[in-house]
């Protein structure tokens, strides 16, 4: 026989215990309600599993939630940095929905339900720790990752983790990092390497392919510089048209008479000589000066300002030091 799946929707109305389902069967809908449970009236807990709570933890708790005040500790007793023994790791738990959808009172054999926090189960979470490995007890992949917390670089944390997130300001939010020259272990800030104190936006968990966020001024400014240079090339290139045309009007409209019975002479060298002379010096003087002396100053100048990531970008690079996202 194919064990049901539990249902996903908000009330569980055909549930997996045998008791509980006659129970609902039965019960009129005043009585669904008292078993399902309703915030207006104290109800029978029949989707609250118990808590495992740790000698040094205090735990305050109503319905299936619960804020726990300890130690870091993300699963068992012997989890965090809590069950490893640590000293400076104080740690905050608050969550709605311990389980999420497997939440239940009860076993499959009808024994009562001990549970630990679960990162993954548990629906929502507020963790407020003072030194922790978030990253880990939240699944996160630090691949490529810089400014990560591992078991060797513990750091405080405030995490949140539910199905969705929100942040709602009237007026504004900002997202703002190294405030302080030390972190909360002590460790000084090096202004070495800056980008461990960015902010990445990071979608399906996947830091494989991140890239600097732009910056939109200066990549205006960077558009508009390029466009200078081209408008500089389109202007060079007309001018050397100009010329090359009043040249070849010269030479297709020059005539040669011969003294001798009208026939075609030699090339009139008095007019195509001095045309040619004049297409020399105009060509040289506004196209080839130009292009092998402001041009490349121009384009170099734009690649130093706006595109240059090797060495120490100026305050134009387009791209952000700090920033990054997929």
């Amino acid at each position: 026989m194919t064990r049901r799946r539990k249902s996903y929707s908000a009330i569980n109305s055909n549930p997996d215990d045998a008791q509980l389902k006659e129970e609902l069967d039965n019960a009129t809908p005043a009585g669904k309600a008292d078993i399902h449970g309703v915030a207006s009236q104290e109800t029978k807990n029949r989707d609250v599993p118990s808590l495992i709570v740790a000698p040094n933890e205090k735990v305050v708790k109503k319905g299936n939630a619960s804020i726990r005040f300890g130690k870091d500790r993300p699963a068992d007793l012997y989890s965090g940095r809590g069950g490893k023994g640590n000293s400076h790791c104080a740690a905050v738990d608050i969550v709605a929905g311990h389980q999420g959808f497997l939440a239940a009172d009860r076993g499959p054999r009808g024994k009562k339900l001990y549970v630990h926090p679960d990162f993954k189960m548990d629906a929502a979470r507020i963790y407020v720790s003072q030194k922790s490995d978030i990253d880990d007890y939240l699944n996160i992949n630090r691949k490529n990752l810089k400014g990560s917390t591992n078991s060797v670089f513990m750091k405080s944390t405030v995490a949140l983790k539910a199905d969705t997130v929100r942040i709602v300001a009237r007026e504004n939010i900002r997202l703002v990092t190294r405030t302080d020259d030390l972190n909360s272990q002590g460790g000084k800030l090096s202004n070495a390497d800056k980008s461990g104190y960015g902010i990445d936006l990071i979608a399906m968990n996947d830091p494989e392919d991140l890239q600097p966020l732009v910056k939109g001024d200066s990549l205006v400014e960077c558009l508009e510089a390029i466009l200078e240079v081209i408008q500089s090339v389109g202007l060079i290139l007309d001018n050397f048209m100009e010329y090359q045309n009043k040249f070849n009007r010269t030479v297709q409209n020059h005539t040669h008479m011969s003294p001798f019975y009208g026939t075609e002479t030699a090339v009139d060298f008095k007019n195509l000589l001095l045309a040619g002379v004049e297409m020399a010096i105009n060509s040289t003087l506004n196209c080839q000066v130009p292009m092998i002396k402001d041009l490349p100053f121009q384009s170099t100048a734009v690649v130093n300002d706006y595109l240059a990531g090797s060495g120490a970008p100026g305050e134009k690079y387009i791209l952000s030091l700090y920033n990054r996202t997929n």
